[in-house]
């Protein structure tokens, strides 16, 4: 070895006891002292031993070499040849997500044994249980029907017809169509006895721990029977809590990048995450997937329920995170966006294709 360089992609942190590196592709933290830190530093994007070694004085050479080998045994320096590059979608997605890969593999989930129960028990000692529901009991309320809508398509039917929509007519949705829509997206159907974790939910979609984190904003445009605005969708009372009654479809734009099936539909439901549901049970870093898989649950039951009720589901995560979340008026650092949903009576030539999609044209077999 000749030449050395700072690794790529390196996370920092700084903890009390000094800094820390992340070594790419390990769970593993080195701390490194001021001197490691001067090493590294002046390693930068490449120079020769020698080179770096003298830097610092002959009464330190010896001392300097030893470091840079250490540092390059636990993977903070590198040889710029002869060293396998990082997988190319680190370069894409950046040191912070190989980071977070990396933090949240191989996680003990103790799922039986009496090292769980004793978790368990610890958490539930600590108190401070999140509110399994939200809601806004100071707002003025549409209460919706409390008998849902036949859902009479078949599996079949309704898993061949589900596309995702963007070209939607004018006509209006009903009351019922919308009520039946988020009661099988995001209301509880029954509950159940989970012994210390007490009364816990059972929805349609599936859920960490049955943690169901995932609250729903809904935007009113032609829905009968609903005056236009921002609702919050109570799951606890089936009901649309009014947050404010101007909010176009022109702002939706704003915070959607003009996606035009976002906003031209009957209605859009932004959904976001309250991560302390969550973080409460699941204290480890792997649980940050988990608001990402119940958020895809969510959006699939959506799609289908809207499918199987004759409505054009659309769905999508290009979105200004701030601008959703200043709209709703939450805390980000307590209850963040995490997907944007829609749904009109589609403009769709059949049944199993939606308006702005043609069928291919026919194989040329040589």
């Amino acid at each position: 070895m000749t030449k050395v360089r700072r690794r790529r992609q390196l996370v920092c942190r700084w903890m009390p006891e000094g800094l820390e590196v992340g070594v790419p592709g390990r769970q593993q933290w080195v701390r490194l002292s001021p001197e490691l830190v001067t090493v590294m530093e002046r390693a930068g994007a490449g120079i020769e031993v020698d080179d770096l070694a003298s830097g610092f004085g002959v009464e330190h050479e010896g001392a300097v070499r030893a470091a840079i080998d250490g540092l390059t045994l636990v993977g903070v320096l590198e040889s710029p040849d002869g060293v396998r590059e990082d997988p190319p979608l680190w370069g894409r997605w950046g040191g912070i997500a190989e980071r977070f890969h990396t933090e949240a593999r191989d996680a003990d989930y103790l799922v039986d044994g009496p090292e769980r129960a004793e978790e368990a028990g610890a958490i539930v000692a600590q108190g401070g249980a999140p509110d399994s529901f939200k809601q806004y009991p100071d707002r003025p309320v549409v209460l919706l029907p409390r008998q849902p809508l036949a859902l009479n398509a078949s599996v079949g039917w309704v898993f061949a017809g589900r596309r995702t929509h963007r070209r939607f007519t004018a006509d209006p949705v009903s009351l019922d169509q919308l009520g039946t829509l988020l009661f099988h997206s995001f209301a509880p159907h029954r509950f159940t006895d989970a012994g210390v974790f007490g009364v816990q939910q059972c929805r349609v979609s599936a859920s960490a721990g049955a943690r169901h984190e995932v609250e729903a904003y809904v935007v009113v445009y032609q829905v009968t029977g609903v005056v236009p605005g921002l609702y919050h969708y109570s799951a606890a009372r089936h009901a649309l809590e009014l947050l404010d009654d101007d909010v176009p479809r022109e702002r939706v734009a704003e915070l959607s990048y003009g996606q035009e099936a976002s906003f031209q539909g009957a209605f859009t439901v932004l959904t976001t995450a309250v991560a302390n549901r969550l973080a409460w049970k699941y204290r480890h870093p792997r649980a940050y997937r988990l608001w990402m898989y119940d958020a895809g649950h969510y959006g699939q039951t959506f799609a289908l329920a809207a499918t199987a009720l004759g409505l054009g589901p659309f769905q999508t995560v290009a979105f200004q995170d701030s601008a959703v979340e200043d709209l709703l008026g939450v805390d980000p650092d307590e209850e963040f966006a995490v997907y944007l949903l829609a749904a009109g009576v589609p403009d769709a030539p059949t049944a199993l294709l939606p308006g702005d999609f043609a069928f291919p044209p026919p194989s040329t077999v040589h």
